[in-house]
C-alpha cells in the first residue's frame, strides 16, 4: 500500500485530503458537542484579561493627551533651562500628571456625583406610586385637548408602562450603583491593578510596540506587514479621533443638559444629566432621550416643568445635532459635516444604534482609501 503511494503521487495528495477533511470534521465535531464548554472558558479567560482590556483602553485614551502634555513640557523646558529635558522624566512627570487628574475625576464622582444620583434614584422609586395618579390628573387637566384621541384606558396602560419600566430601571441602577460603594475591596483591588498596567503600557509603549513588531515580522511577509501597519494607523487616526470627539460630546451634552435642568428647578437634573452624558455615545442620541426621559420624570413635580424641561432640551438637542457633533465629529475623523450626517442616518437605517456608532469611522475610512485609490490612479494617468 505504502510503495504504491509512493509511486502513485496522485493517490497520495487524495488520501491526504481525505485525512485532512477528517481530522477538520472529528474538529467541528469536538467543538459542537462541547460549545457550552468552551463558551464559558472563554468567558472566564476574558473575565481574567478583564483588567489588561480595560488597561489598555484606558492608555489609549491617554495616549493622545500624554504626547500633548510631553511636547508642551519638553517646550516649557527649552525655554525656562535652555535645554529639553529627557524623553524619560518627561514621560514620567507627564503619566503622573494625567492619573493625578484620573485619581481626582474618580474622587469627585464618588463623592459628588454617585451620591446625588442615587438620592435622585431613592426619590424616583419612592415617587413611582403617584405617577399614575399623576398622569390622570394632567390628562383632565388638559381636558378636551387630548381626551379626543386618547382614552383613560389608553392613559392608564401608558402610564402603567412607564412605571414598570422606571422601577426596573430605577431599581437595577441603584442596586448596581450602591453595589460598587459597598464592595470598596473588590473595586479597589481591580483599580489599583488597572491603573498599575495602564502606567505600564503608557511608560513603555514603545518597548511594546517594537516586541508586537518582531513578532510579526516572524510570522508575516514584508508585503502583509506593511499593509497591516497601513490599517493600524489609519484605524488609530479615525477611531482614536472619533472616541476623543464622542467623550467631548457626551461631557458636554450630560454637563449643559444637568445646568438647564437645575436652573429651572428639576428635581432629578443629575440623573436626567448623567443618563443623556452616557447615551450621546450613540451619535445624536443622548439629547434626544434627555429630553424624553427629563419630561417624563418633570411630570412627578409638574406639568409645567415636564413642558419646560421638554422644549428646553429639545432646543439644545437641535444644537448639539446640527452644529456641536457634527463639527465635532469632522474635525476629528477629516469628515464633512454633510457626509457625517448622511453616514449616520444610512448606519442607523441598516444596522439601527450600533449602525449610527459606527457608521462615522467607518465612512472616515472609507474616505481615506478612495481618496488614497484616486491618487494612485492619477499618478497612473489611468483618471
Amino acid at each position: 500500500m505504502f510503495e504504491k503511494l509512493k509511486e502513485n503521487k496522485q493517490l497520495w495528495l487524495n488520501s491526504l485530503s481525505i485525512f485532512i477533511v477528517g481530522v477538520g470534521l472529528l474538529f467541528i465535531y469536538f467543538i459542537l458537542k462541547n460549545v457550552g464548554l468552551i463558551t464559558e472558558e472563554i468567558h472566564t479567560f476574558i473575565l481574567l484579561i478583564r483588567p489588561v482590556i480595560i488597561a489598555f483602553g484606558i492608555a489609549y485614551v491617554l495616549n493622545r493627551p500624554m504626547i500633548f502634555v510631553e511636547k508642551k513640557l519638553k517646550g516649557i523646558s527649552r525655554k525656562l533651562f535652555k535645554k529639553e529635558i529627557t524623553s524619560g522624566v518627561s514621560r514620567s512627570i507627564t503619566i503622573l500628571f494625567l492619573f493625578l487628574l484620573v485619581v481626582g475625576a474618580i474622587y469627585v464622582l464618588f463623592n459628588s456625583i454617585i451620591p446625588p444620583i442615587i438620592k435622585n434614584l431613592r426619590l424616583l422609586l419612592e415617587s413611582l406610586p403617584m405617577f399614575q395618579d399623576s398622569m390622570s390628573y394632567y390628562i383632565n387637566e388638559l381636558g378636551p385637548y387630548v381626551q379626543s384621541f386618547i382614552t383613560q384606558q389608553q392613559i392608564d396602560q401608558i402610564s402603567s408602562f412607564v412605571t414598570n419600566l422606571l422601577s426596573s430601571a430605577g431599581t437595577y441602577a441603584l442596586q448596581l450603583g450602591t453595589g460598587v460603594i459597598t464592595n470598596v475591596t473588590g473595586f479597589a483591588i481591580s483599580t489599583l491593578t488597572t491603573i498599575i498596567l495602564s502606567i505600564y503600557f503608557l511608560k513603555d509603549k514603545e518597548v511594546l510596540i517594537d516586541s508586537l513588531n518582531k513578532g510579526a515580522e516572524v510570522l508575516l511577509s514584508e508585503k502583509v506587514l506593511s499593509r497591516v501597519k497601513q490599517l493600524l494607523r489609519d484605524l488609530d487616526t479615525v477611531f482614536g479621533g472619533f472616541l476623543i470627539a464622542q467623550l467631548i460630546a457626551a461631557l458636554l451634552a450630560g454637563i449643559c443638559s444637568t445646568i438647564i435642568l437645575l436652573l429651572i428647578g428639576h428635581p432629578f437634573a443629575i440623573l436626567v444629566g448623567l443618563v443623556t452624558g452616557v447615551a450621546n455615545v450613540i451619535p445624536y442620541i443622548g439629547p434626544i432621550l434627555g429630553a424624553i426621559l427629563g419630561s417624563v420624570l418633570g411630570l412627578f413635580s409638574s406639568l409645567h416643568l415636564a413642558i419646560l424641561s421638554l422644549i428646553l432640551l429639545t432646543i439644545y438637542q437641535q444644537l448639539d445635532a446640527n452644529v456641536i457633533q457634527p463639527k465635532l465629529l469632522s474635525s476629528s475623523v477629516g469628515l464633512n459635516p454633510v457626509w457625517v450626517l448622511i453616514a449616520i442616518l444610512i448606519g442607523g437605517h441598516y444596522l439601527g444604534m450600533v449602525g449610527m456608532i459606527v457608521s462615522i469611522p467607518s465612512a472616515a475610512l472609507a474616505q481615506i482609501y478612495l481618496t488614497r485609490r484616486y491618487h494612485r490612479l492619477k499618478e497612473k494617468q489611468q483618471i
